[in-house]
């Protein structure tokens, strides 16, 4: 049974503490879509009309440089959400959205849900919270790309993605390739880099999974 565009909001994090009246609020902005495989959702330099919460699938976040590379930001899964900022400060779109497998979302137009956070103080807040925590992220991840090798930028993301594992929360499969742009690399040095993990008993990769064998290992790796 499919969860409706309430049940969606609610599980979203961002808004599981709001009181009903607001969830109703943003319930009744909520537009519903599906897209299939590989479509672009949104690109990188254009203006942000809404903000998206992803009810199925999962969404692929990425900047291009001007040579063409590719520079994987995030993987949005199930209850997760993008294209925030713009829709604050009136900017584009900071980067491009592209769906990896069939994908249902929320569509949460700029001008009625910046009218919706006027009404709901508690909403605003909100964002707030979220804003600082994903400014913490990136924070995190420019130490991560600045000062820390390539093995250790592998075995930190490993490590991440069996820690949710463990939460329960659902984890994007990605391949080697998505692997390199999230970490600013190619794809070579990451298949090289998980054959060591593996050879030093790390890691077991069986075909597209990755199982974590010695988690303080590859914390000392994470450190490199």
């Amino acid at each position: 049974m499919t969860d409706s565009p309430r049940q969606i909001i609610a599980q979203i994090a961002l808004f599981a503490d709001l009181p009903e009246p607001t969830l109703q609020a943003l319930t009744t902005l909520a537009v519903s879509t599906k897209r299939a495989a590989g479509v672009t959702i949104q690109l990188q330099g254009e203006p942000a009309e809404a903000m998206y919460l992803v009810a199925s699938g999962r969404v692929k976040i990425y900047r291009l440089s001007s040579g063409g590379r590719e520079q994987i930001l995030n993987v949005i899964g199930p209850t997760g959400m993008f294209n925030a900022v713009p829709i604050f400060d009136g900017g584009v779109c900071p980067a491009s959205a592209e769906t990896l497998g069939e994908v249902s979302l929320l569509v949460l137009p700029r001008q009625p849900l910046l009218e919706c956070i006027d009404r709901h103080p508690l909403l605003a807040r909100a964002f707030l919270a979220e804003f600082t925590a994903r400014m913490r992220h990136l924070v995190d991840l420019v130490d991560t790309l600045a000062l820390h090798t390539v093995q250790g930028r592998l075995a930190r993301l490993l490590l991440e993605q069996a820690a949710a594992a463990e939460r329960g929360e659902a984890i994007a499969s990605i391949t080697q390739a998505q692997m390199a742009a999230h970490l600013g690399t190619v794809r070579e040095m990451v298949g090289r880099t998980l054959k060591s993990f593996e050879e030093l008993g790390l890691i077991r990769v069986d075909r597209s999974t990755i199982s974590v064998i010695d988690r303080e290992g590859l914390e000392r790796q994470a450190e490199l």
